[in-house]
């Protein structure tokens, strides 16, 4: 018998009443959709996720800076022990002063380590849907009317091979999952591993692009370099972290587009220093500079007996001047990457200028500096 379907033709419809898509939590978790969260191991997945969790329990935005009405969030971390997910949940609560009553029946914080029946989420060698385990998770989420549902990590929650085609009927399966719930479904993924100097994208998750073609949203933790860790001048890279929304990992690491985090220690009230994240801000070149700081290198630039030259890496480099002026060390990389900037942006805005000059006994030719015709100190 020939299967039938509903193909009906165009109906004019008021288009105001169109549903919007409606975020439960920031720009990535909506009512009704699948985001995935790719990151390579230590990246910072976990502490992000369940402060993420945290927040929307809340509603206080610490996060993403929009407070927003308190909602019910399930976590279940598939790979850390319940006194883990416990020690996790106070560092948060105390690095931002929020009492336990604020995330009481709203937290569901789930080990699934801890747990009797683990959730597993698809089985065997083709990857069999665990219908049951999707039976059970749509009934807690829709008798405890929980908005968002964040599962951490992927591989812990299959025991399939990590293939495109288990990962579409899984993901399939989940975006059903979140269909029929209203529930905003957030799942963490690993990326593979990287080949040396490659930035991840989000094509690397394991097991193909498949998760990511069936999610409505999906974003990539990106760990900060250490290059990237000399420029911005911090004391050990590898404890910062970006979230590159889309393909937004591809811009700098200084761009408005990245979110950035710093992993930081929290002494909870057992005595433990426990794992917790913060929001943290790349620096700018020019933090901190004053409008009399840029009088004060033009002055000291203008009165040289010998101009300085352009090149960073030339004999009587302009930047050792700005640097001296301003008490900057640029022996170490991010001073003398911000001293560079700051050069560059002096020049661009004539508050200094160059001038290509002759010098040597060779009549060799080279830039050098000198004071522009913008002087900041003087108001016209």
């Amino acid at each position: 018998m020939p299967l039938s379907y509903d193909f009906r033709a165009w109906q004019e419809i008021d288009c105001a009443q169109i549903p919007r898509v409606r975020f439960v939590y920031g720009d990535t978790f909506a009512a009704g959709y699948l985001s995935v969260t790719f990151a390579a191991p230590k990246t910072g997945k976990s502490l992000l996720a369940l402060s993420e969790a945290i927040d929307a329990a809340t509603g206080r935005g610490f996060l993403t800076g929009k407070p927003a009405a308190p909602t019910k969030v399930l976590y279940y971390n598939a790979e850390d022990d319940l006194a883990v997910i416990e020690g996790r949940v106070a560092a948060v609560l105390q690095a931002w002063q929020i009492p336990q009553s604020e995330i009481s029946g709203r937290l569901f914080a789930v080990s699934g380590v801890s747990a009797e029946r683990p959730v597993v989420l698809i089985k065997g060698e083709k990857g069999d849907i665990a219908e049951s385990a999707f039976q059970a998770l749509a009934d807690l989420i829709k008798r405890e009317a929980i908005a968002l549902a964040i599962f951490d990590p992927l591989q812990d929650l299959s025991q399939s091979p990590e293939t495109n085609e288990v990962f579409r009927a899984l993901g399939g399966r989940i975006r059903s999952l979140a269909s029929d719930t209203g529930a905003a479904i957030g799942l963490v993924h690993h990326t593979r591993k990287p080949s040396p100097g490659i930035q991840p994208t989000l094509d690397d998750g394991r097991g193909g692009s498949a998760l990511r073609g069936v999610a409505r949203f999906n974003r990539l933790l990106v760990p900060m370099t250490e290059a990237e860790g000399a420029q911005a001048g911090v004391d050990d890279f590898r404890h910062y972290f970006r979230i590159g929304e889309a393909e937004s990992n591809l811009a700098p690491p200084s761009s408005d587009r990245n979110r950035w985090f710093v992993k930081t220690g929290v002494m909870i009230a057992n005595g433990e220093n426990v794992a917790t994240i913060r929001p943290w801000v790349w620096p700018e070149a020019f933090t901190g500079i004053t409008v009399n700081d840029a009088c004060r290198v033009r002055a000291e630039i203008a009165a040289c007996e010998n101009p300085p030259r352009e090149n960073s890496q030339a004999k009587g480099w302009a930047g050792d001047i700005i640097a001296e002026v301003l008490g900057l060390d640029v022996s170490k990389a991010s001073d003398k990457a911000r001293v560079k900037t700051m050069l560059k942006k002096w020049i661009e805005s004539d508050v200094l200028r160059i001038e290509r000059l002759t010098y040597g006994d060779k009549n060799k030719q080279a830039d050098f500096v000198f004071a522009g015709e913008n002087n900041p100190g003087v108001q016209e």
